[in-house]
């Protein structure tokens, strides 16, 4: 009974050390520094549209949905195969391609002028991966079409902020980090001026107005994809977020769940 009891206690003790260990290590870093985008001069009358890689689900189709709210033509770029009807819903000008074929994308660029080009393209599990090459084919095509921007979603444990990830997240990202890595890389040594933003853990719940950026490469936490499309919509045209590179994350969200 004795040896029960006490393998009793080792296991409890083992949970408990791993839920500690669990919770504290995805507890959010919120940065003591925060950036803000402020105001853009710009006015959208006339202008040009944005071209949208990534914007049938997720993210990309949030961002999509605010740009339209706003009153901004859409334009997206996405596979024969993709469900496009939310963009549709949009009035949204649809080109097909796909992101590992240069040929396709570069024909979408010729298709009309475009004062940008947004990118969340990535895959956890695509053979071939197109976190790197999907994206180094969306740059090389914006900058022969003279597409003066380029906002790239990546996320919060590539380049400098490798050792902010958790463990547990790193090693599930562990073969996507690099590629990610590689797109920011090659993205700031082509020429085009660039906005990367890097978000945490993604969630789908209502947006909370807590979202904040920052320059921080320490920063850690959660966001709302509703959430981050605002940042992003903030940051499209004001003029101090061009060259940086930003986490976004939610104040609010402490922990994943």
């Amino acid at each position: 009974m004795r040896i029960l009891l006490r393998l009793f206690g080792a296991l409890l003790l083992l949970v408990l050390f791993a839920a500690s260990y669990i919770y504290f290590s995805s507890l959010a870093k919120i940065p003591d520094s925060r950036f803000s985008p402020g105001t853009s001069s710009t006015t959208l009358t006339d202008q040009a549209p944005v071209l949208l890689f990534g914007a049938t689900r997720n993210t990309g189709l949030e961002f999509a949905k605010q740009l339209s709210a706003r009153g901004e033509k859409i334009v997206a770029f996405v596979r024969p195969s993709s469900d496009v009807a939310e963009l549709e819903a949009l009035g949204a000008e649809i080109l097909q391609g796909d992101a590992m074929d240069i040929t396709s994308i570069q024909a979408a660029f010729a298709s009309q002028p475009f004062r940008a080009v947004m990118s969340t393209v990535g895959c956890f599990s695509c053979d071939p991966p197109v976190d790197f090459t999907g994206n180094k084919n969306i740059i090389d095509a914006a900058k022969a079409a003279n597409v003066p921007k380029m906002m790239f979603i990546s996320t919060i444990g590539a380049g400098d902020s490798k050792d902010t990830l958790p463990r547990l997240p790193s090693y599930f990202l562990r073969g996507v980090l690099p590629l990610k890595t590689q797109a920011e890389d090659y993205l700031k040594a082509s020429g085009l001026d660039y906005i990367i933003i890097r978000p945490g853990g993604l969630g789908s719940d209502p947006a909370t107005g807590a979202g904040l950026l920052s320059e921080d490469p320490k920063a850690f936490g959660y966001i709302d994809r509703i959430e981050l499309a605002s940042l992003m919509l903030a940051c499209l045209d004001a003029p101090s977020c061009t060259n940086k590179t930003l986490a976004a994350i939610d104040e609010q969200k402490k922990l994943p769940w």
